[in-house]
């Protein structure tokens, strides 16, 4: 789309961003909102899990279910806010949902699948970057075909492993 005459730049920011000209005052946003979100999970693991999975076990066991629903979801909120000045809506969306459901796919653990996912989005992203870079190619758009391209590989490959023969 890029390349093709009557390109609105305007549009493709809000749907692709400009991940290569993120600003200095960006980083530091989003550096301050990874350190909040790594401490928050880090010390509210069991309660994040519980509320997530199962509300009624969650407000037996004591645990103020409407709190952390809404704490977690400001930090949703708040993370693609940030993100969609900085990489457009397209790929906010593609890197929190296909990194974590190609880690579904091989991990049962739900604190392994979260460090899985986090490898997986960096992975696509670096990988994206370099392709992208030769070529002159919108990094944001590379970044989204290869993420989907090895969800689309995983999804073929995982019902042939023997690990998946034996859950079916």
């Amino acid at each position: 789309i890029s390349k093709t005459s009557g390109y609105n730049a305007n549009l493709m920011s809000l749907l692709f961003g400009y991940i290569l000209i993120i600003s200095d005052q960006q980083l530091i946003l989003m550096l301050i909102l990874d350190l909040i979100t790594i401490t928050f999970v880090a010390v509210f693991y069991k309660q994040l899990v519980a509320t997530s999975f199962d509300i009624e076990f969650s407000s037996v066991r004591g645990v103020h279910v409407k709190l952390f629903y809404l704490l977690l979801l400001c930090l949703i909120a708040i993370t693609v806010v940030l993100l969609i000045q900085v990489v457009g809506l397209i790929l906010v969306i593609a890197l929190l949902t296909l990194p974590a459901a190609i880690a579904r796919q091989y991990v049962q653990s739900i604190g392994m699948m979260m460090l899985v996912a986090v490898l997986l989005g960096s992975i696509f992203t670096s990988t994206g970057l370099f392709l992208s870079y030769e070529p002159d190619l919108p990094a944001g758009s590379t970044i989204i075909l290869v993420a989907g391209f090895f969800y689309l590989l995983s999804s073929i490959i995982r019902p042939l492993l023997p690990a998946a023969r034996k859950n079916t």
